[in-house]
């Protein structure tokens, strides 16, 4: 039924694209292209389906997302050095980078999540109570299974998220990547996979990645506040993670054509069907 959703979906953003392109006629025949995009791990099933959706419009053009990730920060650098077409970065790009011909524009927020895999799903966490389980002055669930944290590197958006919690959160974060044992993952995507495949993991993504994959993750309501998108449209759920898109200084057409798209009505509809609330348009 999903799926059926999803195709019925494609195809009526495929029909408003085309017709406000003004290129609802029979496409003309034209040198086939392939396009070249990086980023975060988490961007990565979202650029598949703007890639897929993109294909119904012009499929003289292949866009090649890079699996695996690159991360925020190589593809940055990818993009402004002309390595790649766009970046999908975590984060925006830095005044130095814009000086170097850099911009960007961001796609939208989606809620940032403390999961598990324990089952049945266990009632959440205040903020404190969290610092305590990443400190290691907690160590097991309810019924005395071992919590299994898997944390993600020092300067992934990630971390630097779960250390502005709180200050307890962020000394906590500081001696849960000193403890030995602690499963660290490289990337959005192998974060997930561990997260899934742990007996008893703790440890965060978000609701855009989580909601594209088929695993049984278990999002957890942190101060008794559920992360929902509509909590956090409301500053209910004050944690979330920005998506953006970058160009570096030179862009082709046909490049100029996918970044044109995903910016567009259409773009943001698929945005919203992905888990992520639509940044306003940039002009």
């Amino acid at each position: 039924m999903q799926f059926t959703a999803w195709n019925n979906s494609i195809r009526v953003i495929i029909l408003s694209f085309t017709l406000a392109a003004g290129v609802a006629g029979p496409l003309g025949s034209v040198r086939a292209e392939t396009l070249t995009v990086g980023g975060t791990g988490s961007a990565t099933p979202l650029v598949e389906r703007f890639a897929q959706v993109y294909g119904g419009l012009k499929p003289d053009i292949t866009v090649r997302v890079i699996n695996p990730p690159t991360g925020s920060n190589g593809s940055i650098r990818a993009v402004l050095t002309g390595a790649i077409d766009l970046a999908v970065p975590g984060k925006p790009l830095s005044d130095a980078e814009k000086a170097q011909g850099g911009r960007d524009w961001e796609l939208g927020r989606t809620p940032f999540l403390v999961v598990t895999s324990k089952e049945p799903q266990p009632p959440g966490f205040t903020i404190e109570q969290l610092a305590a389980v990443y400190s290691g002055k907690v160590t097991t669930w309810a019924d005395g299974s071992p919590i299994r944290l898997v944390l993600r590197s020092p300067m992934e958006s990630d971390t630097l998220i779960l250390r502005k919690m709180s200050s307890a959160m962020d000394q906590a974060v500081e001696t849960a990547l000193a403890r030995p044992g602690i499963l660290v993952a490289a990337n959005d995507l192998e974060n997930a996979d561990l997260l899934e495949k742990t007996p008893g993991s703790l440890g965060t993504t978000n609701l855009g990645l989580m909601q594209s994959r088929s695993g049984k993750l278990q999002a957890l309501p942190l101060n008794g506040v559920a992360p929902t998108l509509a909590a956090m449209n409301q500053s209910a759920y004050p944690y979330s993670k920005s998506l953006y898109v970058a160009r570096g200084p030179k862009l082709s057409p046909a490049a100029q054509g996918f970044l044109d798209f995903m910016l567009s009505a259409s773009g943001r509809e698929i945005l919203d069907h992905a888990g992520y609330v639509p940044a306003p348009r940039q002009p």
